[in-house]
């Protein structure tokens, strides 16, 4: 039987919190606040409000601020501690629609739910929505898909519901922000599959929700986990592959029945494909480096290439076009990776889906 339990990591969002309980409680959730050392006092106002709502719930205090990962540790052990089997994650700034818990609850399907995590994907996307911030998105998703072949809407959507038990297992190796998408990569090698339910994307004012992302910290962190995450799937054995995920038969012409994110990411991986390997290969001719270390080179590009389910053919063109032209696929290769996939990217906001 399937027992859900709402946990909502915090710190220092004092303001929006009983915003989120109040959503919590509305569909019935027990909810678990988990403070991660919030200076604001927002711990004692969840409580209180708990107690003056009459709401099932506790909060529990960190010592000192750890970082969400963290937080979200601590709530699931909670969690299983109450006999739950999945936990419902909220950010606690109110950025997530209290309204769409029914529609995770209903994602979870009858068959195999203890091996399910579900998703939420902001959308739709407003017309003022930074391009910068689309972009990372989009690059954070490719490096899931990649890894893992999940190919996932807003790999970084922090309003989730987790299968505990193999979500407890997992070992990590990110403590921060990274956590959240390191997490979908390991639950489906792990064997689980995703599910993703669409929700809108509401922004708060940084005065009564500050967000504390700190980008040279965070960012940094993301990307070594990610790549890190990318290497592991390439040079090792017994990870599985989503369920959902793109094959090398797709990807010979990616432009088919896919949805719109589908055929982005394969534009985005077969971008990336063709610049990482032209532009290597072009370096390596031009360094005149000696042809068992371009051999080297090309094969472990392909060995990547090829374990990540890659198109093998645009490896093909960028090693031919860096042995044969190396001066000028060396400038035109990036140029040629950042406007595919920045069109990928544009066709995939202009989609709305």
């Amino acid at each position: 039987m399937t027992s859900v339990v709402g946990i909502v990591p915090l710190y220092n969002h004092a303001l929006t919190v009983p915003e989120v309980l109040s959503g919590l409680q509305a569909h019935g959730l027990y909810a678990l606040v988990v403070d991660d050392g919030s200076t604001d006092g927002g711990a004692d106002v969840a409580e209180q409000w708990l107690i003056a709502n009459g709401a099932p719930g506790q909060v529990i205090r960190l010592a000192h601020n750890q970082g969400k990962a963290a937080a979200l540790l601590a709530g699931f052990a909670a969690a299983a501690d109450r006999g739950a089997t999945h936990a419902l994650t909220m950010d606690a700034d109110g950025q997530h629609d209290s309204a769409r818990i029914a529609a995770f609850l209903h994602a979870l399907p009858t068959e195999c739910p203890e091996q399910t995590l579900v998703l939420g994907d902001r959308r739709a996307l407003p017309r003022n929505y930074p391009t910068v911030r689309l972009c990372g998105r989009f690059l954070s998703g490719l490096a899931v898909r990649t890894a893992c072949g999940a190919i996932v809407g807003d790999a970084a959507c922090g309003m989730r519901l987790y299968p505990l038990a193999m979500t407890r297992t997992l070992r990590c190796i990110s403590g921060r922000y990274a956590w959240e998408e390191e997490a979908i990569i390991r639950l489906v090698w792990a064997g689980a599959s995703i599910q993703q339910v669409e929700i809108p994307v509401i922004y708060r004012d940084a005065a009564v929700a500050p967000s504390h992302y700190q980008f040279r910290r965070d960012w940094t962190e993301g990307t070594l986990v990610l790549v890190f995450s990318i290497i592991v799937r390439a040079f090792t054995t017994g990870r599985r592959w989503a369920r959902n995920g793109s094959t090398r038969v797709d990807l010979l012409w990616p432009l088919g029945h896919r949805t719109s994110m589908a055929r982005c990411m394969m534009n985005m991986l077969a971008a990336f494909t063709f610049a990482i390997t032209a532009f290597t290969m072009a370096a390596l001719t031009l360094l005149g480096a000696p042809i068992p270390v371009t051999a080297s080179m090309a094969a472990i590009i392909m060995c990547v290439a090829w374990r990540t389910n890659a198109p093998i053919v645009l490896f093909a063109i960028g090693l031919t076009a860096g042995i044969m032209a190396p001066g000028a696929t060396l400038f035109a290769a990036p140029i040629i990776g950042a406007t595919w996939s920045f069109i990928a990217v544009r066709r995939r906001r202009s989609a709305g889906r």
